[in-house]
């Protein structure tokens, strides 16, 4: 199905709005400066692309990191994160922390876990490896495509 072309009216009702879902910012015509509202526009698309259950730094806390919402299958079982999770990792300073979700609570709401010590032995959705070290995060892993390809 080819994608259709925006009328001018349904363009106007786009102005000093924003998309629901991803977040893209529709401005004003002769914004400026356009390149601070195409940097913003990338970044959301760059989110929205790929977003679901991504794992990175969180202001709440020094080694607090966010599990972005997403969707997705668990072992049968539909998982719906509808809010962003936080997970705070300051237990695994000075180690690697590996980062999941499981759908633990039969209500169909993903639980984000984490330990040093190996992924869960249950269903789960790997998600990410983060590498701590002197309170700093070093090293982020994205961890997500291992679960979605594997045999």
């Amino acid at each position: 199905m080819a994608a259709q072309d925006l009328s001018a009216q349904e363009i106007q009702n786009l102005v000093d709005t924003r998309h629901p879902v991803v977040g893209i910012e529709f401005p004003t015509r002769g914004l400026q400066p356009y390149y601070d509202w195409l940097l913003r526009t990338l970044a959301h698309l760059a989110d929205a692309s790929f977003g679901a259950f991504r794992v990175a730094p969180d202001d709440s806390a020094p080694l607090a990191f966010r599990v972005a919402p997403g969707r997705a299958t668990i072992d049968s079982a539909l998982a719906v994160l509808t809010d962003a999770a936080t997970i705070d990792l300051a237990p695994f300073n000075n180690q690697t922390a590996l980062v999941w979700i499981v759908e633990q609570s039969g209500d169909a709401v993903p639980q984000a876990g984490a330990a040093s010590s190996g992924w869960p032995a249950g269903a789960h959705l790997k998600l990410a490896e983060v590498t701590l070290q002197n309170g700093v995060p070093t090293q982020t892993i994205d961890r997500r495509l291992d679960t979605v390809f594997q045999a």
